[in-house]
């Protein structure tokens, strides 16, 4: 069996599919794969013929002809397996002028010799010849590029988007720069498979039936399109071979990616591309010149491919590619005898072969030792105890990693499940949406497109899903109503409530409906949308409408009896002839202040109802001072605070206009003071008017029992009583402040108020300041 042994790189993709297609067995034969992490190790264990083959960077073969000294040949090509469009690729768009000569940088290489690191050589030289900085070139797996190329100190990396698929998401300097070496656009000759001179002495069928597998992969790989390369990363069970990568985007390279159809698989290479990088680069390391016909001689494949072109298993001892001089013998580990070296040489091979069994995986391999106290067995007593401290560092991180492995797996079946629980809750949201009576659609925050809209909403529009996807909230809603409102894409952190009543909208017929509209921002995977909902208006209106036509009617059947009742209860209070005792005069009194209080009611309710009908009609409109009207509320309701200790503070500046109608600013007033005086009963009523931002304010704030926050809301609205003994003692009907809201706003104007419960509370009204000539 011929075993070989791999980088988890994608440059051994060849070898996987032969394995996994059964391309080795159709040839004869019979391979095992093994991964290795490190180009550097494969070449240890292929010189010392541990393994049949192994994949090895195409200069590391390269410098391993040209600077053997030893004349016996351990290594022999066999075929190209990958060919990369090399570039040079950053975390930042560095200057030539940003690198400084006091900062170490690395970059990291699948090998010390291989393309890669003379590529970023000569690109430096390129990209600042006149400010060379310190590079260290460091061997790393390819599992670990992408960490290590995240570091602060790493000044790049040298590959393509199909071995590194994570450069796609920074810079490439071949986009940004003109330097030559970035321009060549060619496919330098990566990585081939190599074997050791013991398999090619004894297996030499075996090995041509493992180039012909591999070759038959490339071409398979080649003639790959998206239809039928789609399952190819479930089919072949890359994820055991390439366990780094990410699924889907392996999955996504593989489907007739540019840089295969460009040729980066390939058996034909052109070794002539290298010489440009090795005439500078590597003549510095080696002191040799190296020609390109020395070059093209060590990789010439020519003789290996005709002998694989009628795809008929041969033995490749025939070819001289293959072949020694007659009077140098193939490397065979077995041929050294160990009895004629001295102790010093015997020594160096035996630690040379246990460290080849560490790289093999074999962690309990040790040096044989005997008593005595000879140096070399002192010293190969301190190598097996440093093994051994190697090998309990070693099992300890496997117990961790195995616990690391359990914990993942626990947070797995967490994950599971709160998945579970994700797809139960949007299953229920999803449910409740398209099934609520309301009629809601969802809405983007970013940009106010329709995303959705449930089945109540599609039928009181007529619009159907696809209608709805392809519109803008704004092409539904007539007028400019939600621009003004809210702003799409500004602000999309805050939570939004917005009320808009009485809107029109456009239904999919051409018709408009009047309906009310509530926007409320929700937050949804994880980005900000509104759930809009569009309640038709008619029915509220007809029930408004209803309301206070009763309210009007109770008010006017009630006001006459109630004034026969008044006039007939003052008759007997002031007729003196009647022989009333203290008791009858207590009753009196009950009956008017009661009465007083019926009449208060129906007055009030009487105004909140020609308020509203009155908001339709023409009416006298006045431009009057309202000092003098807040001065005339004062006078006639001042006799409320009588037994209580209050003070009163007022700052009233003459010479303000506003345009309203007077008797209704009157009322005002009115209820705000009266129920200054009604919810105070010691401390301080301060009532002013002035001039702020072109607007007139008038402020009216007491010292009394303060309104809960909780009900802050729900003072303006009718017949709303804020329930508590104080209130109930004090009494009131609960239209005071609805009514004063509604002639606010009738007058154009704005309440606000400002509230603490026990500290008391401040009203404030502003009106459009009005201008008179003199």
């Amino acid at each position: 069996m011929i075993q070989i042994c791999i980088t988890s790189r994608l440059s051994s993709l060849p070898i996987v599919v032969a394995l996994k297609k059964g391309f080795f067995e159709e040839f004869g034969a019979s391979v095992s794969l093994v991964v290795n992490t490190h180009h550097k190790a494969i070449h240890s264990l292929l010189d010392a013929g541990r393994i049949e083959a192994g994949e090895i960077p195409t200069v590391t073969y390269l410098q391993d002809s040209f600077l053997k000294k030893s004349k016996i040949k351990r290594i022999y090509k066999g075929i190209y397996l990958y060919h990369s469009p090399l570039s040079y690729y950053s975390r930042f768009l560095f200057k030539p002028e940003d690198l400084t000569k006091n900062r170490a940088y690395f970059i990291p290489v699948p090998h010390l010799y291989s393309i890669e690191r003379f590529f970023a050589e000569k690109f430096l030289e390129e990209y600042a010849p006149n400010n060379p900085v310190k590079v260290r070139y460091v061997d790393t797996p390819g599992f670990l590029e992408e960490k290590e190329f995240l570091r602060p100190t790493c000044l790049g990396l040298i590959s393509d988007p199909f071995l590194s698929p994570f450069l796609r998401n920074f810079y490439d300097f071949k986009n940004e720069s003109e330097t030559p070496i970035l321009k060549t656009n060619v496919l330098y000759p990566s990585t081939l498979l190599a074997f050791s001179g013991d398999a090619v002495l004894n297996m030499g069928r075996e090995i041509s039936g493992v180039l012909l597998g591999v070759k038959k992969a490339i071409d398979f790989i080649q003639t790959q399109t998206i239809d039928n390369s789609k399952n190819l990363w479930e089919d072949l069970q890359l994820q055991n071979y390439y366990p780094h990568l990410r699924v889907g985007e392996t999955k996504s390279l593989l489907n007739a990616h540019p840089l295969i159809q460009k040729g980066v698989f390939s058996y034909d290479g052109k070794s002539e591309n290298l010489h440009p990088l090795l005439k500078d680069v590597y003549f510095r390391q080696i002191r040799r010149v190296m020609s390109p016909d020395s070059i093209q001689t060590t990789l010439d494949f020519s003789e290996i491919l005709e002998a694989l072109a009628p795809q008929k298993v041969f033995d490749v001892k025939k070819l001289s590619s293959f072949q020694e001089n007659e009077n140098l013998k193939h490397y065979s580990p077995s041929q050294i005898n160990y009895r004629k070296l001295n102790a010093v040489r015997h020594l160096i091979v035996d630690v040379n072969s246990v460290m080849l069994d560490v790289l093999q995986g074999n962690y309990q391999s040790r040096l044989n030792t005997d008593e005595t106290l000879q140096l070399d067995n002192r010293v190969k007593v301190l190598v097996n105890t440093m093994l051994d401290s190697f090998n309990a560092k070693l099992e300890l991180q496997r117990e961790e990693i195995a616990e690391l492995e359990n914990l993942i797996s626990i947070l797995e079946i967490k994950l599971d499940r709160s998945a579970v629980d994700l797809q139960y809750s949007e299953e229920k949201y999803r449910y409740l949406f398209e099934f609520s009576r309301e009629a809601i659609a969802l809405v983007d925050a970013d940009t106010g497109n329709i995303l959705e809209g449930n089945h109540q909403f599609r039928s009181l529009t007529g619009y159907t899903r696809g209608d709805i996807t392809k519109m803008n909230i704004e092409d539904i809603i007539i007028g400019n109503q939600v621009s003004t409102q809210l702003q799409f894409g500004n602000d999309i952190s805050k939570d939004t409530m917005l009320s808009l009543p009485d809107v029109e909208i456009l239904v999919k017929d051409g018709s408009k409906l009047e309906v009310d509209i509530s926007f409320t921002s929700i937050l949804l995977s994880p980005k900000k949308r509104y759930q809009v909902q569009f309640r038709p208006n008619l029915e509220r209106k007809e029930q408004e409408r209803l309301q206070h036509e009763f309210i009007s009617n109770v008010s006017h059947e009630l006001r006459s009896p109630m004034t026969n009742i008044r006039g007939y209860l003052e008759f007997f209070k002031s007729d003196t002839s009647l022989p009333y005792n203290a008791e009858h005069k207590n009753m009196l009194e009950v009956i008017d202040k009661n009465a007083k209080r019926l009449s208060f009611l129906i007055e009030n309710l009487l105004k909140l109802t020609t308020s509203r009908e009155k908001e339709k009609e023409e009416e006298v409109v006045e431009i009057f001072d309202p000092v003098s009207v807040i001065e005339d509320v004062i006078h006639m309701n001042s006799h409320l605070a009588k037994g209580k200790p209050l003070e009163w503070e007022l700052s009233l500046k003459k010479g303000y206009f506003l345009r309203g109608i007077k008797f209704e600013f009157s009322q005002i007033i009115t209820n705000l003071y009266v129920n200054a005086l009604k919810y105070t009963n010691k401390g301080k009523v301060t009532i002013t008017v002035n001039e702020v931002a072109n607007k007139i304010q008038i402020t009216i704030t007491d010292t009394g029992i303060g309104i809960d926050p909780n009900y802050k809301n729900q003072i303006f609205d009718r017949f709303f009583r804020i329930p508590s003994t104080d209130n109930r003692k004090i009494g009131g009907t609960g239209l005071g402040l609805s009514i004063v809201k509604s002639l606010v706003e009738k007058m154009g104007g704005e309440i606000f108020v400002e509230s603490s419960l026990g500290v008391g509370s401040s009203f404030k009204l502003s009106f459009a300041k009005v201008n008179v000539s003199s």
